[in-house]
């Protein structure tokens, strides 16, 4: 597999800037909702696996360090690299597959992702629980710590799920058009980019860092899935259009 260090240091400063320029924080856990999936998912169209991952993974937990959230950096470099290396792996591989195999594929994998945030939801999460926040400071003014107890119910994690599932479906069928197989490898990645977080936090950042209850981890799966949802409707455009303007041998698939 071939590795361009030119383009994995380009594109490392591209996921860094797209990943500080947005930052909109989740208190629940710590985190952030950022733009960095959009320049990981292009950096996996246009170059290849390893080159992607390196990019995703430094660029991203470079970012973790320099903007405040050093405790997400360890768990950043691996989940991303994982996600950058998956998405461009799973382009070349599906490249060949006809639409309709791609279809039947898109289907599947929304229906699974779907089904296994409401078996865990269900099984693990639901019942009483405590949402709290940590101080948030927002244009120099700082508001304090929010608390409270709530009920979630089994059926609560099982609309979410169905609602994941739809979601991603939609995205892949309507959104992917005649690159559904990137659309397609854009959400398997961004699904275990999703996992890789929720498991991270759940066992480390919200009862080790924060202190708070580990189950306030879910919170930041629809976070999550918004980066991916955001990074697939700019990254298949611009596959397209690189793809009509320079024609295929624009995608370095690597050998």
């Amino acid at each position: 597999m071939k590795f361009d260090i030119i383009k994995a240091a380009l594109y490392t400063a591209v996921v860094y800037v797209a990943t500080v320029v947005v930052q909109v924080s989740t208190p629940a856990t710590g985190g952030y909702f950022n733009l960095g999936e959009t320049a990981i998912y292009v950096a996996a169209v246009l170059t290849n696996p390893l080159t992607a991952a390196v990019a995703g993974g430094v660029g991203s937990a470079l970012a973790d360090l320099t903007t405040g959230y050093s405790y997400y950096s360890p768990g950043t470099l691996i989940i991303k690299f994982i996600e950058g290396f998956t998405v461009a792996y799973l382009i070349s591989r599906l490249k060949g597959w006809s639409l309709a195999r791609s279809k039947v594929a898109s289907v599947i994998t929304g229906i699974a992702v779907g089904a296994v945030i409401a078996f865990i939801g269900y099984t693990q999460l639901s019942g009483k629980a405590t949402v709290s926040s940590a101080p948030i400071q927002v244009l120099g003014l700082k508001i304090s710590s929010v608390g409270f107890n709530t009920y979630l119910p089994g059926a609560f994690w099982l609309t979410i799920g169905a609602i994941v599932a739809a979601l991603l479906i939609y995205a892949a069928l309507a959104k992917g058009g005649r690159n559904i197989h990137i659309a397609l490898s854009i959400i398997i990645g961004g699904s275990l980019m999703v996992l890789g977080y929720f498991l991270y936090e759940y066992f480390f950042v919200n009862p080790v860092v924060l202190k708070s209850p580990p189950i306030q981890a879910a919170t930041e799966i629809p976070v999550n899935y918004g980066q991916v949802f955001v990074g697939l409707a700019v990254a298949s455009p611009i596959a397209a259009f690189v793809r009509e303007a320079v024609g295929s041998e624009a995608k370095d698939t690597g050998s």
